[in-house]
């Protein structure tokens, strides 16, 4: 009876033993999942958040060297032609066209989806009258233009503020996130070291009863 017992005992281990090793396999995969969502969140913290905030400063930078060359010219501050002003403007058009194109191709929020698309039909309407006013001479319709284009000059500073503030809050959401699957996978890992423990017990406990139940002298068959 005592060796049926013992043998019940090295079964139940066992079959601990076994499930103990499962859970540590599905603790590894899962561990990966998250190292992998990590990965992700921080690629999305930079590519996504940090470079194009950077960009839109840019942007902001290129709209008021926009708005200077052109008030120079209807002031009549400078003396290059008409066609000059127009390629110079074009340049920055071109700019702020490759920065939009490139900010499209990163992950866009519902927010930044709207506050982008009311920027490019704001920034159309403000080319189309900018390209207007290149061709007035210079010192006339000031007044006209400060009507026309200061309104939409404000609009898109801001909507380039905007994107910034959604930017920052994006970006903070994301990190939080890290922060949590961080914690997720550090309790894994503790959670991993302590059934390890348990199984060097466990195969401890194995080892003693494999033991036990071996007899002590070996049986001489021949003399029954």
């Amino acid at each position: 009876m005592k060796w049926i017992h013992q043998n019940r005992n090295k079964a139940r281990a066992t079959l601990l033993l076994t499930v103990i090793i499962l859970v540590i396999l599905a603790g590894g995969f899962w561990e990966r999942s998250l190292i992998t969502r990590m990965n992700h969140s921080f690629t999305s913290i930079y590519k996504d958040r940090l470079v194009p905030a950077a960009e839109w400063f840019h942007v902001n930078d290129i709209m008021y060297s926009k708005r200077l060359l052109l008030e120079k010219h209807l002031l009549g501050h400078d003396e290059l032609p008409a066609d000059v002003v127009r390629d110079k403007l074009a340049v920055h058009n071109a700019q702020i066209d490759s920065i939009i194109e490139a900010f499209e191709t990163t992950y866009l929020v519902h927010e930044e989806s709207d506050a982008l698309h009311l920027f490019k039909a704001k920034m159309m309407q403000y080319n189309d009258i900018e390209h207007r006013y290149v061709s007035l001479e210079a010192g006339t319709k000031m007044k006209g233009y400060g009507q026309e284009l200061e309104p939409l000059f404000n609009e898109l500073n801001r909507q380039i503020v905007r994107l910034g503030d959604i930017q920052t809050k994006v970006g903070k959401e994301l990190v939080q996130g890290s922060e949590y699957t961080m914690g997720s996978a550090s309790m894994l890992n503790s959670l991993q070291i302590a059934m390890a423990v348990v199984i060097a017990l466990l195969v401890q406990i194995l080892l003693w009863t494999s033991r036990s139940v071996m007899p002590k002298k070996p049986q001489k068959f021949h003399l029954n």
